[in-house]
């Protein structure tokens, strides 16, 4: 009994683990999942038990057995009406109180209860527990044989737990005290007769432990039949037999009165069964009892896994592993999901989703549905929607991209590629258009190629009118006729080659100029070694390249052409404009940015620019113009510019200009030079010449001009084709002969030889008719004549020219000793000459420069009498080198020093001298402050750092006064041991370690000197030195060389990472200041740039005014003219003239002044350009001082650490050392590895690697004939359709007898893709002729169905029998079909059978890839490298490649053998149609008799 006891605690304590508490929970301290139970109770307490046989119904009396013979029993009355004598079931599970003891009593074996009958007791658990032990405390003595059972469901079978019995044999079939081996079958029940001794009477105890005897008791968590074996949801005692002392054989009754069971308690220890995967059980609403279950589980008895809780298999809870169950992984696409084995044996997870939302399928709807694709977002999956006629199958990628058949486009395949169009099943139809003149694009629908802009045509195969010369490389497809625009019909010429003008720079500049913004040219920089050119400019304004005449004049051929150079420029801050390359000719002008047209911005590097010379949207030029201003540009290129400039004090470098043109002679064809078609009047190769007879309408425009049939008002039979003047005769002149010649007068339009007749007027006069008089007068008379017939002498003259009065006197100018006014009237007497008129001037002579401040003069010459070194007429200047005249005594003479100033001159009123740059002083002699060297050139500036110099005055060599701390002729660097810190004012001295440096330094110093010393005076010495005393000198010197490079070599490890550092540190402050200088001369640039552009503001304005002030003077005199109408007709009048010159000078004024204005908006829009600048500017130098801040905190920190460089150093050393030595030791190790030879593995892997390359090669022959026999099949199927079609068509012949048919065949394709040619006939119903041809037509067209009948004899059967010849095609194509499909899947097996080679390829290639890395023996990878020869060599088996080059080979057989029978057919029928083209041969043209149906 003890022993029992303590196998049910120590059972107990296995399995709870001793730890109760931790089972409490289903989770540690972390969160992570762990086994939990509930705790351990006696699962029976207070359970009613169920018992078949209890006593007191009917009351009955028992008797109390005591063992001892002789002795009266007591008796008692069980009667289960009366609570205090009754012994129900309900006092087996209730508390067992040892005071008061209750029990259960079954009736006396009076009433029958002995073996065979027996008694069960049955506990109804509820639910399954995991029972432990199952304890029986007896109020009797215990049976003789008895037996525990266990049910594990409600309504499932008894098992056996244990038997206690003093007959095991006999009683229950089992040997008594049975034992459980390992590996046997651990459910048996055992059978004890340990405890069936009828001792003790009373309070015997029976405990059953369920692992007790069990050898997998002490790994109950990996045992499920153990497992199964404690769990229980019912427990019955079936008591078989009882104990007795043999007196019961007598019948007595009061002895058979004191046998009888009874028990006092009726325990069962264990836990509520939840497979680890509770710490509770609870009641339900139904009242039922079922855990309260964790870890994703649910069920009764935590027995299986939640709803979409199955990624791996429920499994119960060990203490090692909590084994919960996992969610499944659906990606969000569904909540169902279900275990699936198969899976989780394959991938590890076994949650397979069900009903996955948004299109989604898969295990773990990982991926879309057929026919769907996963959108970029990687949430729903979306349909393909592949267009059914144009993919190649409804699924898409994963970009939803649908595969496309030939010639197809989109997404979806729906619509065409560029370049094809008609979408069908076959795909999209190329495109037939030509690509010199189409964009290869061509519509969709109809096949109409898009053209360029000036290509027409279905297949955009011809120039437009008025283009030529389809060229692929033109983006306008034709070039446009120029013809001086007088044509639009033009073709390209022939005898034109391609020429180029060039300028490589090999030699010198080529002539090339260099053009600045004020118009000034100079000459370009030509560098021999770089041979190029260069141009530098000193300011912001650009410079230009201009190009030599070479590349001037007539370049109408180079329209269309590149022009093409190489630039560079000095500085990569370049600011282009809308002008840097610049045409200019017949006074137009266009210009191009420098990256227009695809060209790069330019850089330090030299880079190839082109530009195309034509106009287009493509190419940008400004102003934009047509063609015919372009052409006509070129036509009389007056100016190629480049520009070479872009920043101030910038350059830029040219090289290798060319400009392509054309030229006559041989050479490769120059297909853009135009040949015209000229209209009439025109001739020439671009229709630039009239043609006899015709004349320019505007010779002004040269050859732009029209041409006109020459009008000569028939005084001439030609003129001038150029400028059109006729070749006048009859007395006439003008461009048509439409005036008389000087000299002769009339009406030269009236035609005749006699238009015109002699003027009546002196020789070298004109004449001209009064238009209503009728009156000849003459016109044009010689110098100083006047009057009808120059019989006057005009006023100013005098004399008789006609002698109307005397002799002839011939007109002459009136002098009057030049004393009177030329532009007065009637200064003398016309006839006579006597001076009418006098004018004087007065002297005006100057009061302080005239002797005496005499006012005469010279009456004569008007000359004053001046004083010493005065000059002018009136003595008002002083002459040049002399000064103040305002003395009265003369001018002083300048004294200018000769090296001082400029040219000797002086301000003539205070005296100041003109100096040189840098030179002040009344005289210029003496340099400027802050200025030295006085010279002819000037002075030049002292330049002295204001930080580091004492004053801005330097010395006169030069040099500036330093600053403590401060050298060099700037004073603009440290002094040795200090440095420049920008935080505070000057340089300060460092560390005293530096000191120590310094001193060391120094040192070095010495000792060379002294070395230096040593060896001068080794050579100098005038003493004699004897050997000895030579040798010591030179070891001293020796000794003193090794010193100092000992100690430069020691200084130099320990200095080295410290000045790396600093260097470092150096190069980063360097680069901020110099960003800071950068900044500061932009700020300096732009304040310059704005003042600068304030003074242009301020020039403007003053001109405006200016410009305003003489408008309005013009104004005033304008309105002060009084012009009078002429007082005689021969009286000349010249205020007309003034008053047109009055208002040119107007107009000139008011657009000075527009120009002026507008300077000024540009000066100011400038302005606010620098102002913006200067701002962002000063911003960004704010944040250059905080950058500077940075990097001098970073630099104190680098003093720090330089501190400890030298011990790292020496650490590093020690390593390196160390380093060394392991690595001496792997290099032993290694080379003391045994040799081993590859060979026979490499041989091995290279001839699997050739078997499966010929294995390879052999597939892709095989497929490649499958594809052929495929390509073969295709145009004999579509022959066949076309047949099959044809016989249709023929089939209408037959009905000749019944009907007349209008038949048309419709047009065919392409020869390759239809082998018939358009026909027609018409056949008359009256025709007997007729009607024998259609029956022959009928007869022959029966032949095309020869596997059908070859007895058609009846023309009225014709139809029935071409239906079946149909039927009979039908069925041929879909066995063709049949054909295809097998076919494909033969191509598929090849597709598999090659990957699976390309598979093993891949194997052995990695194969070869580690062999050829072996670096030392090891035999695991040796093992591997077998197994995987051996895996390669099973997959090429498994393949079963032979079995399918079998099925390729039988599928090209069958697929030959069916092309064979489609000639044969193919051949039949063409017959056929051979005898059909007779019958249509012999069948009349027209048609006779049309009935009224057939009429159109």
């Amino acid at each position: 009994m003890r022993i029992a006891i303590r196998a049910v605690l120590a059972w107990t304590c296995v399995a709870a683990v001793c730890v109760r508490a931790a089972m409490d929970e289903c989770s540690d301290d972390q969160g992570r999942p762990q086994r939990c139970m509930p705790e351990f109770v006696n699962a029976a307490f207070n359970v009613t038990v169920v018992a078949t046989n209890t006593c007191g119904s009917p009351p009955e009396e028992y008797c109390v057995q005591t063992g001892a013979t002789g002795v009266t029993k007591s008796c008692h009355i069980c009667d289960a009406r009366d609570p205090r004598n009754h012994h129900s079931a309900v006092y087996l599970t209730d508390y067992n109180n040892q005071q008061e003891t209750t029990w259960w009593q079954s009736q006396t074996m009076l009433a029958g209860i002995q073996y065979p009958n027996s008694i069960n007791l049955t506990l109804h658990l509820g639910k399954a527990f995991d029972i432990t032990y199952v304890r029986l405390k007896f109020h009797t003595s215990r049976p003789e044989s008895f037996a525990i059972y266990k049910r594990m469901r409600e309504g499932g079978p008894w098992i056996p737990y244990q038997y206690y019995s003093g007959s095991c044999e006999k009683t229950y079939q089992k040997s008594n005290h049975g034992f459980i081996y390992t590996g046997q079958d651990e459910q048996q029940a055992l059978c004890t007769d340990d405890f069936s001794d009828i001792s003790p009477l009373t309070g015997g105890n029976v405990a059953f432990s369920t692992l007790e005897g069990r050898p997998s008791a002490y790994n109950f968590d990996n045992s499920p039949v153990l497992q199964d074996w404690v769990t229980a949801t019912d427990i019955r005692v079936t008591l078989n037999r009882l104990n007795t002392f043999g007196d019961e054989v007598f019948n007595d009754p009061k002895v058979l009165k004191s046998y009888y069971y009874a028990i006092s308690d009726f325990a069962v220890g264990g836990r509520c069964k939840c497979n680890g995967h509770a710490s509770a059980c609870v009641k339900n609403g139904a009242g039922r009892l079922v855990c309260s279950c964790k870890h994703n589980t649910e069920g009764d008895d935590c027995n299986v896994c939640k709803a979409f809780y199955n990624d791996r298999p429920w499994r119960r809870a060990t203490a090692d592993n909590a084994n919960e169950c996992l969610p499944c992984d659906c990606n969000g696409k569904s909540a169902e999901c279900y275990f699936d084995a198969e899976l989780y044996r394959a991938t590890g997870h076994g949650g397979h989703c069900r009903n996955c939302a948004d299109n989604t399928d898969g295990p773990n709807c990982e991926r879309c549905l057929d026919n769907y694709y996963r959108e970029q977002s990687g949430g729903r999956c979306l349909p393909c929607g592949c267009n059914s006629v144009g993919s190649e199958s409804p699924q898409c990628d994963s970009r939803g991209m649908c595969a496309c058949k030939p010639g197809v486009a989109g997404d979806k395949c729906d619509r065409c590629q560029p370049g094809y169009h008609s979408l069908t099943e076959a795909g999209c139809r190329p495109c037939s258009c030509s690509p010199s003149g189409s964009t290869q694009e061509c519509d969709v629908a109809t096949g109409q190629c898009r053209c360029k802009d000036n290509v027409e045509g279905f297949s955009c195969d011809r120039c437009k009118l008025g283009y030529f010369n389809l060229d692929p490389n033109n983006p306008q497809g034709c070039t446009p006729c120029f013809c001086f625009q007088h044509s639009s019909v033009c073709d390209s010429a022939d005898g034109y080659s391609v020429y180029t003008i060039s300028s490589s720079f090999d030699r010198d500049d080529e002539q090339w100029k260099a053009l600045g913004h004020d118009g000034a040219s100079s000459s370009v920089q030509w560098s021999p070694s770089s041979q190029e050119v260069s141009l530098i400019s000193d300011d912001y304004f650009p410079m230009y390249f201009v190009a030599p005449e070479k590349y001037l004049g007539n370049r109408l051929l180079s329209y269309g052409q590149n022009l093409t150079m190489k630039f560079r420029v000095e500085r990569r801050d370049a600011r282009l404009s809308a002008e840097d390359l610049v045409l200019e000719g017949s006074e137009l002008r266009v210009a191009v940015p420098l990256i227009a047209q695809g060209n790069a911005y330019p850089n330090e590097d030299k880079q190839t620019y082109v530009f195309r010379l034509r106009d287009s949207s493509d190419y940008p030029w400004t102003p934009p113009i047509s063609h015919a201003d372009f052409q006509k540009l070129l036509h009389n290129l007056t100016s190629i510019k480049i520009r070479g400039t872009y920043s101030e004090r910038s350059a830029g470098y040219l090289d290798e200009v060319s400009l392509v043109t054309a030229r006559r002679g041989p050479g490769a064809p120059a297909r853009w030079v135009e040949q015209c078609t000229c209209p009439q009047g025109y001739q020439g190769q671009h229709c630039e010449q009239c043609t006899v007879g015709y004349r320019r309408a505007r010779p002004e425009l040269g050859a732009f001009s029209p041409c006109e049939a020459c009008n000569c008002n028939r005084h001439s039979d030609a003129c001038n084709p150029d400028t059109g003047a006729c070749d006048c005769q009859h007395n006439t002149a003008g461009l048509s002969c439409e005036r008389c010649k000087d000299g002769f007068y009339g009406d030269a339009t009236q035609g005749t030889s006699s238009d015109c007749k002699p003027c009546p007027c002196p020789a070298g006069a004109t004449c001209a008719v009064v238009p209503k008089v009728r009156e000849v007068v003459c016109t044009n008379c010689p110098a100083g004549t006047t009057g009808k017939r120059c019989e006057l002498c005009d006023d100013g003259f005098f004399g008789d020219p006609l002698g109307q009065n005397g002799p002839v006197r011939t007109c002459r100018a009136c002098k009057c000793s030049d004393n009177i006014d030329p532009n007065a009237v009637g200064n003398c007497n016309r006839e006579t000459g006597e001076c009418l008129k006098y004018k004087c001037k007065a002297c005006s002579c100057s009061r302080l420069g005239t002797v005496d401040r005499q006012t005469s003069c010279s009456q004569v010459t008007g000359q004053c009498q001046c004083l010493p070194n005065v000059a002018e007429r009136d003595c008002s200047a002083c002459q040049p080198g002399f000064f103040n005249l305002q003395s009265g005594n003369g001018c002083e003479r300048c004294s200018c020093h000769p090296i001082g100033s400029t040219n000797g001159q002086c301000d003539i009123t205070t005296g100041q001298c003109e100096c040189q740059p840098g030179v002040t002083g009344l005289h210029c002699e003496r340099c400027e402050a802050n200025f030295f060297g006085f010279s002819s050139s000037g002075c030049k500036p002292c330049d002295c750092d204001p930080e580091g110099s004492q004053s801005g005055q330097c010395k006169e060599d030069g040099r500036c006064e330093c600053r403590p701390g401060f050298v060099g002729s700037r004073c603009d660097m440290c002094e040795e041991n200090y440095f420049y810190n920008r935080s505070v004012p000057g340089c300060q001295q460092c560390p005293s370690c530096y000191g120590l440096v310094r001193d060391k330094v120094n040192q070095q110093r010495q000792k060379l000197h002294d070395l230096q010393t040593l060896i001068d005076n080794l050579g100098s010495g005038q003493d004699t030195v004897s050997d000895k005393a030579f040798e010591d000198r030179l070891k001293e010197a020796e000794r003193a060389i090794m010193e100092l490079l000992d100690e430069a070599q020691t200084s130099k490890d320990v200095d080295r990472g410290l000045l790396d550092r600093l260097n470092t540190i150096n190069s980063t402050l360097t680069t901020q200041w110099n960003r800071l200088q950068s900044i500061r001369n932009t700020v300096d640039d732009t304040g310059t740039q704005a003042d600068r552009a304030r003074a242009r503001v301020r020039d403007a304005e003053s001109l405006i005014d200016r410009a305003r002030q003489e408008l309005d003077k013009a104004k005033d005199a304008v309105g002060k003219v009084n012009i009078k109408p002429p007082g005689g007709t021969g009286e000349p009048n010249n205020m007309t003239l003034l008053a047109e010159e009055a208002r040119t000078l107007a107009n000139k004024h008011k657009m000075d002044a527009d120009q002026i204005e507008k300077i000024a908006k540009d000066a100011n829009d400038t302005s606010t350009k620098a102002y913006n600048l200067l701002l962002k500017t000063l911003d960004g130098e704010g944040k250059t001082s905080q950058e500077i801040d940075e990097l001098n905190k970073k630099y104190n920190e680098a003093k720090e650490l330089a501190k400890n460089l030298e011990k790292q150093a020496n650490k590093v050393q020690a390593e390196a050392e160390e380093a060394g030595n392991k690595a001496l030791k792997i290099y032993a190790n290694l080379t003391s590895l045994p040799p081993f030879d590859t060979k026979a593995l490499e041989d091995e892997a290279g001839k699997i690697k050739k078997e499966a390359s010929d294995l390879d090669n052999l597939i892709d022959k095989t497929e490649k004939q499958y594809n052929d026999l495929r390509e073969d099949l295709k145009p004999k199927e579509l022959e066949v359709r076309k047949l099959l079609e044809k016989g249709k068509s023929e089939q209408q012949v037959g009905s000749l007898h019944r009907r007349s048919v209008h038949v048309t065949l419709m047009r065919g394709a392409a020869p390759s893709h239809r082998d018939f040619a358009l026909f027609h006939f018409n056949v008359q119903k009256g025709s007997a002729k007729t009607k024998e041809d259609a029956e022959k037509a009928f007869e022959d067209t029966s032949k095309l169905d020869n596997e059908v009948s070859d007895m058609m004899d009846q023309l009225d059967t014709a139809e029935q029998e071409l239906a079946r010849k149909k039927a009979e095609a039908d069925q041929d194509m879909m066995m063709a079909a049949m054909a295809s499909d097998s076919a494909k899947e033969a191509e598929d097996n090849a597709r598999k059978a090659k990957s699976m080679v390309k598979t093993v390829l891949k194997v052995i290639t990695s194969l070869m890839d580690q062999l050829g890395n072996i670096d030392k023996v090891d035999l695991s990878k040796l093992n591997q490298i077998d197994e995987s020869l051996k895996r390669a060599k099973g997959k090429m088996a498994d393949s079963e490649l032979d079995k399918k080059l079998a099925e390729l080979n039988d599928v090209a057989r069958t697929q030959e053998e069916m092309i064979n029978d489609y000639d044969r057919q193919i051949r039949e029928i063409r017959a056929d149609i051979a005898n059909l083209n007779d019958i249509k041969n012999t069948l009349p043209d027209g048609c006779f008799n049309t009935p009224s149906l057939e009429r159109p």
